[in-house]
């Protein structure tokens, strides 16, 4: 049944049927009488036939997940945020009831101690994933906090309010602008671009991290405290030493080793437009969206990687003759014709809109995706169970740089997603794995793309500053979530002065500006530290391309990444000889 979402969705953009029905009022009905048995499971007579016969079970569940998460990427009225909203709930009790089955509890230990490696690991996350379960009331409180905070960081009354402050902008100041978006509007960004005085910006946006503070701090306190209380439950210090056990980087020692070996000075945020408004733009080849998709096509033929058109709107992507899964391709309107070359996603364009609900969707879908390439991923590849199916959206023109960046990025994330060689849909999605091998083929298809980037060119300074804010904020959330006598980071002016060229006494507000320290927590860090493998595999790796993709992207035997590192450097990789790498490599040219 749940195999049908995609298809009826797709068949209610040429379906009288849409005048009844939308893919959210379907999802949201299928979601609310699900359940999952495990009597099927249960009667098996083997470990192997159990855990593929649980598969079978829990992956409706995740799909129904996915679901929920790809019409999340839309704009919707509030019957279909709460209609979400609801079947994500039922699918987290649903899923927290089948932690609490003593069956299931001893039967992913069981698994866990397998000599099969994919049923090692399967049963290695599938435990992590039951003992991460937290009471009801635990659980009301971190989605409510973090709801919070994600809405205090969007509202508009967290604008500027000077008062007579010497630093408030004359009136030539704020109606000088070359072009007409860049009039003064009171945001930060704003004022930053039009203040000339070095000064007054760096006060002003000091200043707004106050704001932000004083509206999130009871929610982020909240969470803080709830996630002390878990982590104590589970016999840990802190969450920060909880949360990291799991992970390669396991204690906070090892993570600020590494986060302090990626520290390095770049602009101020205060002073970052001010600084890019005088360097160069890379130029790069303006290329339409079909155009460096069939380039990116052409790059990954080496890796037996075929795309098969099925029409204009589809593609159908095959490796050594396996169907790995679909992708619809979302294209934005042509000027003025309202979609007529559109793709079709899930949410996709209808000729003449039966309802104002459906139509509003849809306009505001058009407004949200036109610009930017993105994949909007719908059901994850799982070998024997399943084929993957993505959305993508695609430019009709890419001009600069950052556009074409994007595309391949975005590419690089759907190849990987399909490719992916595990028989179980956890060790397909969780864990290190698919982050670096996706980060890996996206560096790989951008050095054979994209010139390499000048360090004195406006997307390098950029990048260099993007990541130092990164840097910085991991250093905060770790900190956060350590108990006083157990910080790493005592001082986190310094560390601010160290990334940014000049200490600020109240760097400890910055931690109410980002909502990753609500959903990440001390886990912030790993986009960084999958980066950092990425490169370091794409540089020193002592095996071929084509022999890194298959071992990365395809893993058909299933390999921990300890195991995979030791393949591709050829030599045994302990935690301390991959940061000893990241402290002394001499960065690369940048892409």
């Amino acid at each position: 049944m749940l195999k049908r979402i995609l298809a009826v969705s797709l068949a209610l953009n040429f379906s009288p049927v849409a005048q009844a029905a939308s893919p959210i009022t379907l999802l949201s009905e299928q979601c609310i009488d699900y359940q999952v048995s495990l009597s099927q499971a249960q009667e098996s007579g083997t470990p192997l036939d159990a855990s593929v016969r649980l598969e079978r079970e829990l992956i409706g569940l995740f799909n129904l997940k996915d679901s929920v998460r790809f019409y999340r990427h839309y704009p919707l009225n509030a019957e279909d945020k709460e209609a979400l909203l609801q079947c994500q709930l039922h699918l987290a009790d649903e899923f927290d009831r089948l932690a609490h089955e003593p069956w299931l509890q001893t039967q992913s230990q069981n698994w866990s101690q397998s000599d099969a490696p994919g049923l090692r690991q399967f049963g290695q996350l599938l435990t992590q994933q039951i003992a991460e379960q937290i009471d009801q009331q635990q659980k009301a409180k971190i989605h409510t906090a973090q709801a919070s905070v994600a809405h205090g960081l969007k509202q508009k009354d967290l604008s500027l309010s000077i008062g007579q402050s010497q630093c408030r902008l004359t009136d030539e100041e704020t109606q000088h602008a070359d072009r007409p978006e860049q009039a003064f509007d009171n945001s930060i960004a704003s004022y930053l671009i039009h203040q000339k005085d070095e000064s007054c910006k760096r006060q002003v946006w000091q200043a707004y991290q106050v704001r932000a503070k004083q509206k999130n701090q009871a929610a982020i306190s909240l969470i803080m405290a709830t996630k002390q209380t878990i982590a104590l439950e589970h016999g840990a210090d802190d969450y920060a030493s909880w949360a990291l056990s799991h992970q390669l980087l396991a204690t906070p020692a090892q993570v600020k080793r590494f986060l302090d070996s990626q520290t390095q000075l770049a602009p101020a945020p205060w002073t970052l437009g001010s600084k890019l408004a005088v360097l160069s733009k890379v130029e790069v080849t303006p290329r339409s969206g079909e155009q460096l998709l069939d380039n990116i096509q052409a790059e990954l033929s080496p890796f037996d990687l075929e795309f098969e058109t099925v029409n204009t709107n589809m593609l159908r992507l095959w490796h050594k003759g396996r169907l790995l899964g679909d992708v619809f391709l979302d294209r934005p309107p042509k000027s003025q014709i309202a979609g007529s070359q559109r793709a079709n996603p899930p949410l996709g364009k209808q000729e003449q809109p039966p309802t104002e609900k459906a139509q509003a969707v849809t306009l505001k879908t058009q407004a949200h995706k036109e610009h930017k390439a993105q994949l909007s991923p719908l059901r994850q590849t799982v070998v024997g169970q399943q084929f993957g199916q993505l959305t993508l959206t695609l430019p009709d023109q890419l001009n600069d740089y950052r556009g074409q960046e994007q595309l391949i990025a975005a590419v690089a994330e759907m190849v990987s997603r399909l490719l992916t060689g595990g028989r179980y849909y956890l060790n397909n999605t969780l864990g290190d794995g698919q982050a670096i091998a996706s980060l890996w083929l996206n560096q790989y298809l951008s050095q054979q793309l994209l010139p390499e980037l000048p360090s004195n060119s406006r997307e390098a300074e950029l990048k260099a500053f993007s990541k130092q804010l990164k840097v910085f904020r991991s250093k905060l959330a770790l900190s956060s979530y350590q108990t006083f006598e157990n910080r790493l980071y005592r001082d986190l002016s310094q560390e601010f002065g160290a990334s940014f060229g000049a200490p600020w006494t109240g760097a400890d507000d910055a931690l109410y500006s980002f909502t990753g320290v609500v959903t990440q927590g001390p886990l912030y860090y790993l986009t960084l530290w999958h980066q950092r493998l990425a490169e370091q595999i794409l540089s020193d790796a002592q095996l071929e391309a084509t022999s890194v993709f298959e071992l990365l992207l395809i893993n058909e035997q299933q390999q921990p990444l300890d195991e995979q590192l030791t393949a591709i450097f050829g030599s045994a990789q302990s935690v301390a000889t991959i940061l000893e790498r990241s402290q002394h490599d001499q960065p690369k040219p940048v892409h």
